[in-house]
């Protein structure tokens, strides 16, 4: 069993939605970094950047932030 796998089911659980659709709530949409998404969720930081790496969520936030500077100038 992966070390992160109780987190993922207890979260999964908790909120009816898949992990990737969690974390790319706090992390994406919420504009969150992962200190402030792992303690929204009650798990290590660690399990955050793990699970931001698993989804290749990094890509996608740093394409937001680009996406919103550019709107700004």
């Amino acid at each position: 069993m992966h070390p992160y796998q109780k987190y993922k089911e207890k979260l999964e659980k908790g909120h009816s939605k898949s992990m990737e659709e969690v974390i790319r709530e706090l992390y994406i949409e919420r504009d969150e970094g992962p200190s402030v998404t792992a303690r929204e969720l009650g798990i290590p930081r660690q399990a955050v950047l793990h699970f931001i790496h698993e989804y290749d969520l990094r890509n996608e936030k740093h394409e937001n932030m680009a996406k919103h500077n550019k709107l700004k100038q």
